[in-house]
């Protein structure tokens, strides 16, 4: 019994399972919709989260249970606390699963909301990272990012069903944090900031660098103000971009000021200034300070820099004559030579230029180096350009190791605006890096050698010339002889001497100028001669703006062996060459 029981229920089994017709049943196609992904942020938190900075890092990541996910779109503003319906919000396109995202604050405080949504590989346009996504009308890519779909934007239909439909979403209260400034290092000397020198005249370049945790890019502006901050009307406010400026003071209104004045303020740098406005109570022969503060999007301030540091000064010189006496010399004798290069003015022109201006760049430095007074290479221009340009004239001396850095910065822009310079020196060595000689004096280039001797002797030049020897006009334009200068028999210390040890290699001039000094020949025995022929050491240029001497002028004040000494030689070339 049990047996036929079994066989009864198999066979009414089959009989379901194979109809009534006795054969397979057949099912409708029925095709299975695609599911859309899902997203997760990588954290769950159970309540509101801590407030942190507007730069935050964000991590997600997508599941997809019938494919795999292909990209996300990405999105956040702030007041929101849910995905707007319909959703209004504009999202980026990215494939990455992590992203820096700067939150812009624009007040002190915020809670930012962001959303995401995995797309999965059902969609398959190809679309560049950053592409920016709309899903209002319909999804579409905003091409030319105006927030509405029109011509050249690409509509996605594909979207909707393959991204997530809910997203993941997470709000993140933001607080701002307030900027920074700091001093800038000088790439000349990393181990010191640029600041200004401790003495200057009235032209002075500023620089700092501005920075925000919530990212520099957040910071709105700058303002400076001189001396003085307790009056709002006191600071100029500066563009974000404004991290090096230039105050200046023209002689127009310095001449008649009394102990304060207003000064200019500039930014960039030589020949494309742009004015920024101007700051008040600039204290003429007196000491100041430059006041530094930055300001955020949210308009939080950050502390105030002052410029030079509280432990150093700064001196402002007010200009006080048509002519700048530079001291490019630091040899034992440099004050008898600034003391007697002070009588020589006095002595032609009624001293109208005795009592010029002195900057001695090479105060605190070892040999060959720019010294205190002399601002970072960072801002030689516009600094020490424009700090020239206050005056009509430029004597500048030097003894054998010359500043040309310093002198190719400026004297090129100078001489080519205008002004006018008298340029002495000597040269230890030919060496010339970057083509500084060039770059600001009429010259071609100068000897390799000091005075050549002749061929048959075994030194390739000398630095030896004998007292009371002649530096000789040059002859070819005979209209225009300048006066006889003669070697002096007496030192700028009153010790006699013999022989000069100087350091004078011949010029070569550039083909926009002339000639117009030549050392004597040599006189002595043949078998003592120390060089030979008539070196040229004195170059005009042909615009009358730029007079160089290859030969230290406090040397050549003798009135023996027809000297004219060189208060003759000034008047010469600050009278009738520079229009004195």
């Amino acid at each position: 019994m049990r047996s036929v029981s079994r066989n009864i229920i198999l066979i009414l089994c089959l009989s379901l399972l194979l109809g009534e017709s006795g054969g397979v049943r057949h099912f409708a196609d029925a095709p299975i919709l695609n599911a859309p992904p899902n997203t997760y942020f990588w954290i769950f938190p159970q309540s509101t989260l801590a407030t942190g900075i507007s730069r935050q890092q964000l991590h997600w990541w997508g599941e997809d249970k019938d494919g795999y996910v292909g990209g996300y779109l990405m999105a956040f503003a702030p007041g929101l606390t849910s995905i707007p319906s319909p959703d209004t919000l504009t999202y980026g396109y990215t494939t990455v699963t992590d992203s820096t995202v700067q939150f812009p604050l624009r007040t002190s405080n915020a809670v930012f909301l962001v959303a995401i949504r995995a797309i999965d590989n059902t969609f398959g346009t190809n679309l560049p990272r950053g592409a920016s996504i709309r899903l209002t009308p319909q999804p579409y890519w905003d091409v030319n990012g105006n927030g509405t779909f029109d011509g050249g934007d690409v509509a996605l239909p594909e979207l909707g069903p393959a991204m997530d439909q809910k997203g993941a979403t997470q709000r993140f209260p933001i607080k701002n944090s307030p900027p920074a400034i700091t001093y800038v290092r000088d790439p000349s000397n990393p181990a010191q900031n640029i600041l200004p020198p401790d003495t200057t005249f009235t032209v002075i370049s500023f620089v700092w660098q501005g920075s925000d945790p919530d990212g520099d890019e957040t910071i709105a502006s700058y303002r400076v103000a001189l001396n003085d901050t307790s009056g709002s009307g006191n600071w100029l406010t500066l563009p974000p971009t404004a991290t090096m400026i230039s105050l200046m003071v023209p002689r127009s209104r310095s001449d008649g000021a009394g102990t304060t004045v207003t000064a200019d303020v500039y930014g960039g740098i030589y020949p494309s200034l742009r004015t920024l406005g101007q700051v008040t109570g600039l204290r003429l022969n007196g000491p100041n300070r430059l006041f530094v503060q930055a300001r955020d999007v949210a308009g939080d301030l950050s502390p105030v820099m002052s410029q030079p540091s509280a432990s150093k000064t700064w001196f402002v010189k007010k200009p006080a004559s048509r002519l700048l006496v530079i001291s490019d010399y630091q040899k034992d004798d440099s004050l008898e030579v600034k003391r007697f290069y002070r009588e020589r003015f006095r002595e032609f022109a009624g001293g109208q230029l005795a009592d010029y201006d002195e900057l001695d760049i090479r105060t605190g430095s070892p040999a060959g180096k720019a010294g205190v007074l002399v601002p970072s290479l960072s801002v030689l221009n516009p600094m020490f350009v424009y700090t020239l340009r206050l005056y009509d004239f430029v004597f500048w001396y030097t003894d054998q190791y010359p500043s040309l850095t310093v002198a190719q910065f400026s004297l090129f822009h100078y001489s080519t605006t205008g002004g006018k310079v008298l340029y002495t020196t000597e040269f230890a060595s030919a060496n010339d890096p970057g083509g500084a000689l060039r770059d600001f004096a009429p010259l071609d280039s100068i000897s390799s050698v000091t005075l050549p001797g002749p061929s048959a002797t075994p030194w390739a030049g000398t630095t030896r010339v004998p007292k009371n020897y002649q530096i000789v006009p040059d002859s070819s334009d005979g209209s225009s002889i300048y006066p006889v200068l003669n070697v002096d028999s007496i030192s700028v210390t009153g010790s006699p001497r013999n022989l000069l040890s100087v350091f004078v290699r011949p010029l070569i001039k550039r083909a926009d100028a002339g000639y117009i000094y030549r050392l004597q020949a040599d006189t002595r025995a043949s078998s003592l001669s120390p060089y030979i022929g008539m070196p040229t050491v004195g170059v005009l240029r042909n615009d009358k703006h730029f007079v160089f001497v290859g030969f230290p002028l406090h040397y050549l004040n003798g009135r023996a062996n027809g000297g004219q000494g060189l208060a003759a030689f000034f008047q010469r070339v600050f009278v009738q060459e520079f229009g004195l």
